[in-house]
């Protein structure tokens, strides 16, 4: 069964070198390009690994963007604003727009891979490397001059999946559609990015469904699953991603087995979700027909 080009293992992405622009001494990692390989236009995503003894970014605020981090593997550490915080499989930080300058360090023995994500609104941002003494507007660099704001950043940022308590999904469209969820966005003071832990046993992730304004992605953690991507299927296995651009194909995916995946996208108080067998549509929170 071929699969559909939204769809890639992680581990086949190519990686590039970072940093890209600014090289200094103990900051280094190596970094898929995620969001490109499945078709994402409104958002990044990156699969960022760290060698022990290393930085995987410097230290670093956005104004305008959203970002996010969540560890698939390994220790370390986050530091944000004045904090230094442990960080380990299925740690969560989020970071919204503002002086938060942060970065990750993998001081453990083994690499610390971060699954990364964010807004893409390159034209419009602008932030600050707090250490070089750069700053970037609308992609162009140049020296920050004057003083910076007070660094903020808050420990309530860094969450781990076992702070919080699952919550049971049922699917509104479709009876047999639901799962248990973890939102990780909300705690951590996002507002418009969404990035929720999920696990089903034998239920249907989600209703056949699209969305017109916002991407989606899938990330499989553990377990099999067919998906159903418009007229195609194919299975999905662990660190298998999806992408589903706003106005792709609708679709859903039938576990296998018991499977837990992350699964992340945008708030848009616009946006249209389509249930094209069902008929009907959620417009403002409300269904109505097609």
């Amino acid at each position: 069964m071929s699969r559909p080009p939204a769809v890639v293992h992680v581990w086949d992405v190519a990686a590039e070198p970072r940093p890209r622009f600014f090289q200094a001494p103990g900051v280094q990692s190596a970094v898929r390009n995620l969001g490109d390989a499945v078709g994402l236009t409104h958002m990044g995503l990156h699969l960022r690994r760290i060698e022990p003894g290393h930085a995987g970014t410097h230290r670093h605020y956005h104004l305008v963007e959203e970002e996010w981090v969540y560890v698939l593997s390994g220790w370390g550490h986050l530091r944000i604003g004045a904090h230094r915080v442990a960080v380990g499989p299925g740690s969560f930080a989020g970071f919204p727009a503002g002086p938060r300058p942060h970065h990750f360090l993998a001081d453990g023995d083994e690499p610390l891979v971060l699954l990364e994500g964010g807004e893409r609104r390159p034209r419009e941002d602008e932030g600050v490397y707090v250490d070089l003494g750069k700053r970037w507007r609308a992609r162009e660099f140049s020296d920050v001059e004057g003083p910076l704001p007070m660094q903020a950043g808050d420990v309530s940022q860094v969450i781990s999946i076992e702070q919080l308590e699952p919550r049971e999904f049922q699917h509104a469209v479709d009876p047999d559609a639901g799962r248990l969820m973890r939102r990780l966005d909300r705690p951590t003071g996002l507002q418009r990015q969404a990035v929720v832990w999920s696990h089903t046993e034998h239920r249907r992730s989600t209703a056949f469904h699209t969305h017109t304004r916002t991407d989606e992605w899938v990330l499989i953690l553990a377990g099999r699953a067919r998906l159903r991507l418009g007229d195609d299927h194919c299975v999905l296995a662990p660190f298998d991603l999806v992408g589903h651009p706003a106005g792709s194909a609708p679709h859903l995916m039938q576990p296998l087995e018991p499977l837990t995946y992350l699964m992340g996208g945008e708030r848009d108080a616009e946006d249209v979700v389509l249930y094209p067998e069902a008929g009907t549509q959620l417009v403002g929170g409300r269904l109505v027909p097609l």
